[in-house]
């Protein structure tokens, strides 16, 4: 992976760092969109970039269960 930050990487940061309840979800969101584009256009080129794309959506996942616990749960 490179050492410059991809933009998908910046929307999951901005995700984690988002502290307004009433912005966090949209902020979730727009991640996993970056996410997925990014997903959408890999290449194999992108060493490790696969790795690193999953495990953003897994914590994604997690932060959307620690602050929406009820609307995302199974049932």
């Amino acid at each position: 992976m490179q050492n410059s930050i991809y933009t998908w990487q910046q929307a999951v940061q901005e995700a984690i760092a988002e502290s307004d309840p009433n912005q966090r979800e949209r902020k979730i969101q727009l991640a996993e969109i970056a996410i997925f584009e990014r997903i959408d256009t890999f290449s194999a080129a992108d060493s490790g970039e696969d790795v690193a794309l999953f495990q953003a959506l897994g914590k994604l996942q997690a932060l959307r269960g620690k602050y929406y616990p009820r609307k995302y749960r199974d049932e």
